[in-house]
């Protein structure tokens, strides 16, 4: 007997009204429209039980009725649950005056994670309780996934410093290392995307998702880009100061004036100054410009006046010019100068010779014969609160996750028993993982059986592409091939009725890695053409390796800003090893030539090792679409998943639409695809490559040198050969796509 539960409620049902399903597969490519599962309109009688369920919506005054609200329920089979959704009222039927038909539809199965999610950008999430102080200790035990990490850890980026050790640009040395801040924080995807599933109120499962290891999504980041030089932080806009002389001054003896912020135009954001002590005390370490405004009165003399902006009591930053006898509100000028946490920053003065001088001050700093010091803060280095959501690139969330489902082919398979959650995994995977099943004695012969060739899916070209980059290599790149890094395409000239082209592109720019030049040191430069810092830098990911020896030694300054050695490197690049492999894993779509040191293109890019098999299936010539009617009965239906391979007349089935009346057992029609699995790619397979002859082999041999077809489908170069290898000569050799790295 059918079941209809609408809020809790079994609805009163006709016996004999069809209620028919149409169950089909929807994965994520269409989130922004999403398809799932439904029923045909049916109707419910207007009894007293389903008039409460909905409301008074069989009178011409509903109330407060909102038919746009979804209403929870769920299909069952006696006890077996066929479909969980939502029902949609859709008319009401008034018969003879006081009787009521209701006309509803049923839908479940569509992830509407667009709806869910909304419009927010990732700076909008509530990040703040991983706001963190920016220290030596939390960035270097973010390198060991402790602390802050794994979830956030630091990376370097050249973002507008232009480093080069050939023209002495130097990024670090042993008498000038690199402060914290020009680090950027680097926010793991997985945290990011838990974030937002948390918000929208989504669970899931996923192998992918949450698996371990060196090659695995966990090792995946998103750079916190903002287009600042260093981390954003609230502490750096509201930590200046403008303090004023409150009196004339005519001591002997140098000491502290005494400026007070107080004065008439007085500033202390941060309440940094002390009116005590008459100094501002840096609230963290980074960038500070200072001006001196002085005046004073030494009429008949030059030079017995000395006014100095002084650090830590004894360092002179700033000196009064003091050769005029007289001076009214000449200024240095704003001057940069780093500051440690914890420096302070006072005016001293004094007046010599005994004939009278004075500091002029009226206690103001901003009008009058004066002397006043303002101190405007820059951006911090170390020292200061990060504001996780402010580092976060201007993105949004849906954009995110569909974003990762356009680069790892993922499907989100709504959970039969579980509201809200998810099954989440790339699409080969999935696949791979269904149950093996037989139906092939349930087929009904008295319908027809169609068959179809999937030419009219095709289209006569696919495109896999990330975001157009902004730094100078992808702008290079694009304006000479006309194309951005890392696309892949693929064109059907074999099939005449394949029509129009389809794109896939993911809202990530390609992260691209080069040494800096003079050094072996691999990161990514986000700079302009002109060697300057990218404003709005768009959102990237790429693979952590962890911390790495091969790179050579850097210095990097502890929260007292003493230089600390360091052996080790923390490396990020599109490539999974900080050394790539033929083996490792690639955040482009298609191969590209490397800008750093490898010694093979990994043949694994994000088409071949998520997209490829997918695409071979659809365009294989033995690509099929049956359509046929089954016996099935209501456990086999409950049993069904998507990811289940059918034997049928000689093959396995994938199904991706069903259509049957729940209210009585019958027939249920089936649309499904034929499974392709065991067709390869291409018939070699490149599997190692061989160092003393820098050649790449095939299929698990070091003595099969492929063919030029899959040796350059998958990127790789087809060149004559005139080297023996193990007293044989092969005509053609593949080789990688670069045998060095180019320059940069």
């Amino acid at each position: 007997m059918l079941r209809l539960n609408v809020s809790d409620v079994d609805l009163d049902l006709y016996q004999d009204e069809a209620v028919n399903l149409t169950i089909q597969f929807s994965d994520l490519e269409g989130i922004n429209s999403p398809v799932g599962s439904f029923s045909q309109t049916f109707r419910v009688p207007g009894t007293a039980k389903n008039i409460d369920v909905f409301g008074p919506i069989n009178t011409s005054d509903p109330g407060s009725v909102n038919l746009k609200t979804k209403k929870a329920a769920e299909l069952f089979s006696g006890s077996v649950s066929i479909l969980r959704g939502f029902v949609q009222v859709k008319a009401v039927y008034l018969q003879k005056q006081h009787y009521a038909d209701i006309e509803l539809v049923f839908f479940a199965g569509a992830v509407d994670l667009k709806t869910a999610i909304g419009d927010g950008m990732l700076y909008d999430l509530d990040l703040s309780a991983d706001n963190h102080d920016l220290t030596y200790g939390q960035v270097t035990a973010s390198w060991s996934g402790l602390g802050i990490g794994p979830e956030i850890t630091y990376g370097l980026i050249d973002k507008g410093e232009n480093w080069d050790f050939d023209n002495n640009r130097l990024p670090w040395s042993s008498a000038d290392g690199m402060y914290l801040g020009e680090l950027t924080p680097m926010f793991q995807a997985k945290y990011v995307f838990d974030k937002i599933m948390d918000a929208a109120g989504y669970t899931y499962d996923s192998t992918f998702l949450e698996g371990t290891g060196s090659e695995s999504f966990e090792k995946i980041y998103l750079p916190g880009l903002v287009g600042t030089p260093t981390p954003v932080s609230s502490e750096a806009e509201n930590a200046n100061a403008r303090a004023g002389l409150t009196a004339d001054f005519t001591g002997s003896t140098l000491t502290t004036l005494d400026l007070e912020d107080d004065a008439t135009g007085g500033v202390d954001e941060g309440d940094n100054w002390s009116n005590t002590t008459n100094q501002y005390t840096a609230p963290y370490t980074g960038w500070f410009s200072i001006n001196l405004t002085y005046s004073y009165d030494q009429t008949g003399h030059t030079e017995h006046v000395t006014i100095q902006v002084v650090k830590n009591g004894s360092t002179v930053l700033l000196e009064a010019a003091n050769i005029d006898p007289v001076a009214n509100n000449r200024s240095t000028g704003f001057q940069d100068f780093v500051l440690v946490s914890g420096d302070t920053i006072e005016v001293k003065g004094r007046v010599t010779g005994g004939h009278g001088h004075t500091i002029e001050g009226n206690d103001s700093t901003v009008s009058g014969v004066r002397t006043s010091l303002e101190i405007v803060a820059g951006f911090p280095f170390s020292g200061f609160e990060v504001d996780v959501a402010r580092n976060m690139p201007e993105l949004k969330q849906i954009d995110f996750v569909t974003g990762l489902q356009k680069m790892f082919n993922l499907v989100f398979v709504p959970d039969k028993n579980r509201e809200n959650h998810l099954l989440i995994e790339p699409y080969v995977d999935y696949m791979d993982a269904g149950t093996e099943k037989s139906w092939n004695d349930l087929i009904d012969y008295g319908h027809d059986i169609t068959l179809k060739p999937t030419t009219d899916l095709q289209a006569k070209r696919y495109e896999w592409t990330h975001k157009p980059g902004k730094d100078f290599l992808s702008e290079a790149i694009d304006s000479s091939l006309d194309r951005v890094y890392g696309r892949y395409q693929v064109t059907d000239a074999a099939n005449d009725f394949a029509t129009g082209e389809k794109r896939i592109q993911s809202p990530f720019a390609p992260y691209i890695t080069s040494v800096i030049p003079g050094s072996q040191f691999p990161i990514h430069r986000s700079l302009k053409q002109d060697g300057t810092g990218i404003e709005n830098p768009p959102p990237m990911l790429a693979y952590y390796h962890g911390l790495v020896n091969e790179f050579g030694t850097w210095y990097l300054r502890n929260d007292s800003g003493v230089e600390q050695t360091l052996t080790t490197f923390p490396s990020f690049s599109n490539y999974s090893n900080d050394l790539p492999e033929l083996t490792s894993l690639d955040l482009n779509y298609g191969m590209e030539a490397a800008f750093i040191p490898m010694e093979c293109n990994p043949r694994d890019t994000l088409y071949f090792k998520y997209w490829a098999q997918y695409v071979t299936e659809l365009y294989s010539e033995e690509a099929r679409i049956m359509t046929l009617h089954l016996k099935l009965d209501r456990v086999e239906l409950a049993d069904f998943e998507f990811s289940d391979k059918i034997w049928m007349r000689g093959a396995r089935w994938r199904v991706i639409k069903m259509t049957y009346d729940a209210n009585v057992e019958g027939l249920v029609k089936v649309d499904c695809i034929k499974v392709l699995s065991d067709v390869a790619i291409c018939a070699d397979t490149p599997t190692a490559l061989t160092v003393k002859g820098n050649y790449i082999s095939f299929n698990n041999s070091l003595t099969d040198y492929g063919s030029q077809e899959c040796c350059e489908l998958y990127g790789y170069r087809w060149v004559k050969n005139d080297q023996a290898i193990g007293g044989v000569t092969p005509a053609y050799l593949c080789k990688p796509l670069n045998e060095q790295a180019p320059p940069s």
